[in-house]
């Protein structure tokens, strides 16, 4: 009952402290306490300390001339990375459905996200046969042709981590895979799976995101699976340009 209570009383808070962050929607750039308590029904004091808590994380911050706050840097960093994101994901779009058409197998994109892979798109194969990844969904980056590809090209301190907490891949591995351009696995998401990841860069050739092809070993051939990993490297290059435009 204790934990339940507990529990309960966190989420409020949680609660109470987005209704702060919600009052600047409405066009406000900058408000006072008063004006905030106001908005959100509570009393200054209890404001005053969701508003301490907020701006200690950098969601908040406060102009010392007037006293009044305004969105911090960490709700501008967020916007970013939601931006970048979707930008990358418009851009590659229309490429996955033509990979789709050509192939009908599942196409995908990953980014890099907390030590995973995020799939950011996908566009699932027609055929009852079929692996399913949702839209959000984190899978490691050891395992896979998508994963192991995002993974080889990443920060050599993010690689170091990702092996030290996932064990599977080797530095070997990787340095197999940057060489090559591209990544093949077989029977690492599932018996009888296939799969294919090339890297896409940004300008700098910093990588950005993976593109994925995957299915099933009787239909990924490897007359295919040569097939797909050409089509997916013309495809990486076209996204990165238009990126760069």
């Amino acid at each position: 009952m204790a934990d339940s209570t507990k529990s309960e009383s966190t989420s409020r808070t949680l609660e109470h402290g987005l209704d702060v962050l919600m009052c600047f929607l409405k066009n406000h750039r900058e408000l006072s306490l008063t004006e905030i308590s106001r908005t959100v029904g509570r009393n200054t004091t209890s404001t005053y300390r969701l508003i301490q808590t907020l701006a200690e994380k950098g969601f908040l911050a406060r102009n010392p001339e007037n006293r009044k706050y305004f969105l911090g840097m960490t709700v501008k960093m967020l916007g970013e990375l939601v931006d970048d994101k979707e930008e990358l994901r418009l851009a590659a779009h229309p490429y996955l459905v033509k990979v789709h058409r050509e192939f009908n197998e599942n196409v995908s994109v990953y980014i890099y996200h907390n030590f995973k892979r995020l799939c950011i798109d996908r566009i699932e194969s027609t055929h009852p046969l079929r692996q399913t990844v949702l839209v959000g969904e984190e899978l490691p980056l050891t395992l896979g042709g998508g994963g192991t590809a995002l993974l080889a090209f990443l920060p050599p301190k993010v690689q170091a981590a990702v092996m030290k907490s996932e064990p599977g891949i080797s530095p070997e591995k990787l340095r197999e895979i940057r060489k090559k351009g591209y990544a093949v696995s077989y029977d690492e998401m599932g018996q009888g799976s296939v799969g294919i990841g090339v890297p896409i860069f940004d300008k700098n050739g910093r990588v950005l995101a993976a593109l994925n092809l995957s299915g099933p070993t009787n239909r990924l051939t490897d007359d295919v699976v040569t097939r797909g990993v050409a089509r997916l490297q013309e495809i990486a290059a076209q996204v990165t340009s238009e990126l760069a435009s």
